[in-house]
């Protein structure tokens, strides 16, 4: 019993070997690569101050607020900071006040405050000092990891608001550059479309540890002009064999952003595969589509059998 499990631990340790050899690397390719990173990065989406405040605070949905009298009153309320502090601890005491309607007050609250930040500040200083007493005994770890309060979520907007100038004049395009260059080199591996795991990541919790193989791709890419059939110039895309439908579509969209500097201003509905002079359509789940035991496997441009620079795809 004692050699099974000794055999069993070699091969393990054997296999674990392997796959840190494969990730080691990849991550020394990504490193040694000569090739040119930031070729059609794009122009930098810098914001003005209200567009990006807005986003800030309210990520999901503008908030439109009309004034009424109750509105200037509880304005008039607010303004005193007892019961500025009691109400926020009064509402995070009910059990239906949800984090997402922690999050709407917090940037509520931000927004009527924002003219006097000094107050602001004073107030959160509060806030804070009470979530650090109330969490000593807890996990104080945890704590300003989680935006699970309201003052979590007012630190967030106020260093946002503060930090709005030195991103845009100093750290802005550094900042967009990496991620440009981090989101080209993730792209050159295989991405697990459910999970999102990658094999060229930074982060060994998202690493793809098992990826099938796969070939660079070159398409071409003409858009439908109009309703009488013409189409536009190609459009470069670079795609792996192993991308999904979906994949494909996502890459179309943002090497069209990356190349004219706006986004395409319509949804990528269908896609079609031109071979032989014939359309196919490509879709994530159709009636070729390979089924193993209840699951059925999602199309890649392999499983259509797209080849490099060969054929073209118009959307």
């Amino acid at each position: 019993m004692s050699l099974l499990r000794v055999a069993a631990n070699s091969i393990i340790s054997k296999s674990i070997l392997i796959n840190l050899l494969k990730f080691s690397t990849g991550f020394v390719d990504l490193q040694t690569e000569k090739a040119d990173l930031m070729e059609n990065v794009g122009a930098i989406p810098f914001l003005d101050y209200k567009h990006f405040a807005s986003r800030i605070f309210f990520p999901e949905d503008a908030v439109k607020v009309q004034l009424d009298e109750c509105c200037q009153g509880l304005s008039r309320l607010i303004q005193d900071q007892l019961f500025l502090t009691t109400m926020v601890h009064a509402l995070e005491g009910q059990k239906s006040f949800t984090i997402k309607d922690k999050c709407a007050l917090a940037s509520l609250l931000t927004v009527a405050l924002h003219s006097n930040l000094s107050y602001l500040t004073s107030v959160m200083e509060v806030l804070l000092r009470d979530l650090i007493q109330q969490n000593s005994s807890g996990q104080p770890k945890l704590l300003l990891r989680r935006t699970q309060s309201i003052v979590e979520k007012l630190l967030t907007n106020w260093m946002s608001i503060c930090l709005y100038g030195f991103l845009r004049e100093n750290v802005g395009q550094h900042l967009f550059l990496m991620v440009s260059a981090l989101t080209q080199q993730i792209a050159k591996g295989p991405v697990d479309c459910v999970t999102e795991k990658a094999l060229y990541t930074l982060s060994e919790d998202w690493l793809l540890w098992q990826a099938q193989d796969f070939s660079s791709l070159k398409l071409n890419v003409l858009f439908a002009v109009g309703s009488d059939g013409q189409v536009s110039e190609p459009l470069e895309v670079n795609a792996l064999s192993c991308d999904t439908v979906e994949q494909v579509k996502e890459k179309i969209l943002s090497t069209f952003r990356a190349k004219f500097g706006f986004p395409y201003n319509a949804p990528l509905k269908e896609i079609q595969y031109e071979k032989n002079g014939c359309f196919v359509l490509l879709e994530e789940v159709d009636a070729t589509s390979e089924v193993i035991g209840d699951v059925t496997m999602l199309n890649t441009l392999e499983h259509y059998k797209v080849r490099n620079r060969e054929e073209g795809v118009k959307r």
